[in-house]
């Protein structure tokens, strides 16, 4: 049993050093958002993914653990904006503009994201009463608007500016100009 659990965790590791390489190497074309990582990796990564000098906005300051960000602020170039856009909806310009890919699958609860410029959401343990996995969380500056939460207390800062961790996923945030978003893969884990 200790040979197979050590066995999963080493695969675990393997598969999430090889994504972050691959991703970190994608993302140097990248020209409307910010893709960085902080040297806070899982166990066992020892890829050399910290280095910035060809992605937008240089080095960027990434604090409170986490370890891949895309990061972006919604402007009137890359979409037309309007009452009724979402992130998911400025994801999927900035996707079709070749400047980030992702991928998911829309539910009733909205659209749930897989994976983000190649990195890919990884479960690390499942019960029928728990889950522990790597996983892309929806950050955001919006907290409320228009009488709705937006997101909650929980947040990141990149580059000096607090992203609160959203309530909601990237469908269900509304797109406002000027606001910024991030995608953060993280350690997530929750019980029922």
């Amino acid at each position: 049993m200790k040979k197979k659990l050590f066995a999963l965790l080493a695969a675990v590791c393997v598969t999430l050093t090889a994504c972050t390489f691959f991703a970190c190497a994608d993302a140097a074309d990248n020209k409307d958002g910010e893709y960085v990582t902080d040297n806070d990796k899982p166990e066992g990564d020892d890829s050399n993914d910290n280095n910035n000098e060809n992605k937008p906005g240089g080095d960027a300051t990434i604090e409170n653990g986490h370890k891949i960000v895309y990061a972006f602020t919604a402007d009137g170039d890359t979409m037309e904006i309007t009452q009724k856009s979402s992130m998911y909806d400025y994801m999927c310009a900035l996707k079709e503009d070749g400047a980030l890919t992702f991928e998911g699958t829309m539910s009733e609860y909205g659209f749930y994201i897989t994976s983000v410029m190649g990195v890919t959401s990884v479960t690390v343990s499942s019960t029928p009463t728990s889950y522990t996995g790597w996983d892309w969380a929806v950050y955001t500056t919006i907290t409320e608007l228009d009488g709705v939460s937006y997101s909650g207390e929980e947040y990141t800062t990149i580059d000096g500016v607090k992203l609160y961790k959203a309530s909601y996923g990237a469908s269900g945030v509304p797109c406002v100009e000027g606001e910024s978003y991030a995608l953060v893969y993280e350690l997530s884990s929750m019980s029922w």
